[in-house]
């Protein structure tokens, strides 16, 4: 969509401008009062007749062999200036900006209107969306505000209520035209056969309204628009949910969220830049709604977790938690990992932003502390609620206490329970080895069998999802004792050859040298919010895998435990 240069020059100053006979002196000192790298050399008209920059007179300066003193403007200009009109498209603007620093803005007598340097271009830019991010802030308050009122104490989103409110708040297009397709239907009716009155059949109605509309199948909640998350949460039912915490009528809120919404159809659809007094109006809605935090799960009494795993606060079976973050991973992984390996009786953890940081081992970027968007759990635009979202969290952040409250989902846990039993099953039918019997508990993975045989567990044979939509049967080895994990590893990675060659595959083969477990992998792409035609591959290939693997592995295992 074009967008004329003219926006891009509102509440500008006149533009500085030197003459050919000007000395280059005075237009250096010119630059250095303005802050400016180049100036528009003009005529006595204003019309401009090229450019000088410091990189110009450098130029001259060396050619001329001479001090600057004796040069002037005409000596060290450049004429090779691009001209636009305020009419013109930004875009194109940009194309000459890749090969210039600065481009000169001409009117409709070719006098000189305006400059327009990189910077400016690049802090146009950057306004715009510093101004989508108030209003996303601004949409993921009203979400994370229309949420809580659907989330019970323990922190559980009934999905149930909050579908029944959308389609009473937002009907689809079928409910809507209604009335106004009954009203064509006896206008053409009357039309065709008279002044007989003729009411529609309902039913038939009905089948008509399908063929034309399809089914009135509802919105889910993350398919809304900004529009749509206004109406339901300014909606008169669903304020009452809420109201209590504005101590505002719903219909001064809702004025003001539809202005937010205005801006932002402004914003997205280049239409001029904003006035100073909607930018305003962003920031104050932004700040309101930051002042007015929805509700958090509240929490039980926390044990001190901060730095523990799983495997460290169960000792009486072995949990296949260790695991290493690539080097190419995202800077979040680790607190995928910390939140992924937090026992099954610990649904809500809270951490503060700088407990974050010592999880991840960095600082969280400036857009943490100022924007909430950036804590919206978005599976697909944001790199960091990925992480959380993977493994079965999410995050309700408090901007002013600078905390997030992390809430275990518990539809991913019935996922889990629903794909290890079928699993299981599946695995029995097959195998000739004795599989451990006990259910599964709604974990990410899944023992089948301790080894050694006859002794304390030291080492587990599982299936288990990882991050990053991997699937995988392992063998997953913790004596409890670092340097004997890694002496078993080690004696088993000797025969990686023979074991490889048993299998028919190649292993991954995770020492895990900084951590106290070491694990030998087979992998599989597939994760537990797969389609369910996919699941039921992946535990096709799982059952295989397994019967090949432990056949593999289980005799040199044994030995190997044995032995170190």
């Amino acid at each position: 969509m074009p967008f004329p240069i003219r926006h891009l020059m509102e509440d500008r100053h006149k533009v500085v401008t030197v003459s050919l006979n000007q000395p280059v002196r005075l237009a250096l000192e010119l630059m250095t009062e303005h802050g400016f790298s180049q100036l528009p050399v003009v005529d006595g008209e204003r019309r401009p007749l090229g450019m000088i920059t410091t990189h110009t007179i450098l130029e001259a300066l060396k050619q001329f062999g001479v001090t600057i003193d004796v040069l002037q403007v005409a000596d060290a200009m450049t004429i090779k200036v691009a001209k636009f009109s305020p009419e013109d498209d930004l875009f194109d603007m940009l194309e000459a900006l890749k090969k210039a620093y600065a481009v000169l803005i001409v009117d409709g007598e070719r006098r000189l209107a305006g400059i327009v340097t990189n910077y400016d271009t690049a802090e146009f830019f950057r306004q715009r969306a510093e101004d989508l991010m108030l209003v996303q802030d601004i949409e993921t308050a009203i979400k994370d505000h229309i949420l809580a009122a659907f989330t019970d104490e323990t922190g559980q989103l009934n999905e149930q209520a909050l579908s029944a409110a959308i389609c009473e708040v937002l009907p689809g297009p079928k409910h809507l035209n209604r009335g106004r397709f009954r009203h064509a239907l006896n206008h053409y009716a009357k039309r065709a056969f008279g002044d007989k009155q003729h009411n529609p059949d309902d039913d038939l109605l009905e089948e008509a309204l399908s063929r034309l509309y399809g089914e009135d199948e509802p919105k889910s909640f993350d398919q809304l628009t900004l529009a749509e998350y206004v109406q339901l949460f300014s909606h008169k039912d669903q304020w009452l949910r809420y109201g209590s915490v504005f101590n505002l009528d719903r219909k001064v809120v809702y004025q003001m969220l539809n202005s937010v919404r205005e801006i932002r159809n402004a914003l997205a659809h280049f239409h001029g830049d904003i006035p100073p007094e909607q930018r305003h109006q962003l920031c104050f809605c932004a700040e309101w709604l930051t002042r007015h935090e929805p509700a958090t799960p509240k929490m039980q009494p926390e044990p001190d977790l901060l730095g523990q795993t799983a495997a460290s606060l169960v000792d009486a079976e072995i949990i296949p938690t260790d695991e290493e973050v690539g080097l190419k991973e995202s800077r979040y992984a680790p607190l995928a990992l910390w939140l992924q390996n937090q026992p099954t009786d610990q649904d809500r953890q809270r951490l503060t932003f700088v407990q974050i940081e010592q999880i991840i081992g960095d600082k969280l970027p400036p857009s943490a502390h100022q924007h909430r968007s950036w804590w919206a759990n978005d599976p697909v635009g944001h790199v960091q609620s990925q992480q959380w979202l993977s493994v079965g969290w999410r995050a309700y952040v408090n901007m002013s206490k600078e905390e997030v409250t992390f809430v275990r989902v518990k539809e991913r846990e019935k996922a889990y329970i629903d794909f290890f039993s079928a699993l299981l099953a599946e695995l029995r039918a097959k195998a000739s080895f004795t599989i451990k019997d006990h259910s599964p508990q709604g974990n990410y993975w899944h023992v089948v069998a301790s080894l050694p045989e006859g002794g304390p567990q030291q080492a587990i044979l599982d299936f288990s999802f990882a991050r990053g939509e991997k699937f995988r049967v392992e063998l997953y080895i913790d004596t409890g004792e670092k340097g004997k994990n890694k002496g078993v590893f080690d004696a088993l990675h000797a025969q990686k050859s023979e074991i490889e060659a048993t299998l028919g595959d190649a292993l991954a083969w995770e020492r895990i040298d900084d951590r106290r477990a070491s694990r030998i992998a087979l992998y599989r792409g597939g994760a537990i919010t797969d389609s369910d035609e996919e699941l039921a591959k992946l535990r096709t290939w799982a059952v295989d895998a397994m019967v090949r693997f432990r056949t593999a592995i289980w005799n040199k295992a044994n030995v190997a435990l044995k032995a170190i």
